[in-house]
């Protein structure tokens, strides 16, 4: 009987800490944070992966006396969890963005639909460009790296040794700039064509005064039809950079992680 509530001291809360470090993946994390899979699978999966996470643990660690303390540790293991779920979120919401930016320039603004995996309001083509982002995400197993990467910080940052640093503040804000990069180079094509037509629209206005009414036409019909029919030609490359950036987000989160870990006692 000691055996057993001794082995039982050591190994829930560990197992505790290794829970609330996987909530906050599924918390922020793409695919796991995806808010139509419904919440007892949801935590079905986290108690998997935190036994699968304890098998594969060196030690486990060791507890403090006082509860506050304890607490403080789960909250730090919640944040470990959420800044990996941001930081391999913020590729889809930098695609996300560049459909939003394509939308309003060719005038779909107005055509805003609900968004289920993240319960927002975007035009259709920030839709469209989060669910190819998604969908390319599962097709090439990111899911799958995703996990195993994560899988990789109980190693890297053992539990209740992280520390948010300086180091680590800086490349999340890298990351986030690099992303922002990306969605003007996603966006920049359609923007442009639509540019042209709003110019060649406005030089016909001006040429023929008399043809108001059918410029306004022209801008009405014109600018989503060219944006679609840019869109459609885009396409194939954009399912490859979306892959590309993909497997980058993945090495930058092991970068992220290491960078953690440097700065650990």
């Amino acid at each position: 009987m000691e055996v057993l509530v001794a082995y039982l001291g050591a190994t829930v809360p560990t197992f505790l800490l290794v829970f609330a470090r996987m909530a906050g993946l599924f918390l922020q994390a793409p695919v796991f944070s995806n808010r139509l899979i419904p919440p007892n699978v949801r935590v079905a999966l986290m108690v998997s992966f935190s036994v699968a996470a304890m098998a594969v643990m060196p030690q486990y660690v060791a507890v403090p006396n006082m509860l506050w303390a304890f607490i403080m540790l789960i909250m730090q293991e919640v944040l470990v969890g959420a800044l990996f779920g941001f930081a391999s979120s913020i590729l889809f919401f930098a695609i996300q963005s560049a459909g939003e930016l394509e939308g309003v320039q060719s005038g779909m603004s107005d055509a805003s639909v609900l968004n289920p995996f993240t319960r927002s309001n975007v035009n259709a083509f920030g839709t469209l460009y989060f669910n190819l982002a998604l969908l390319t995400f599962l097709v090439i197993g990111g899911h799958l790296w995703l996990l195993g990467a994560f899988m990789q910080t109980f190693s890297l940052i053992p539990l209740g040794t992280f520390a948010l640093t300086p180091a680590v503040m800086n490349h999340l804000v890298s990351m986030t700039g690099i992303f922002l990069v990306i969605t003007l180079q996603l966006a920049l094509p359609i923007i442009s064509v639509v540019l042209l037509a709003d110019l060649g629209v406005g030089y016909m206005s001006k040429v023929s005064p008399q043809a108001n009414s059918l410029t306004q036409d022209l801008i009405l019909v014109g600018k989503p039809v060219a944006g679609l029919l840019m869109l459609m030609i885009l396409m194939p490359n954009l399912v490859s950079v979306i892959h590309a950036h993909t497997e980058t987000m993945i090495s930058d989160l092991n970068v992220l992680m290491r960078a953690a870990a440097t700065a650990t006692p």
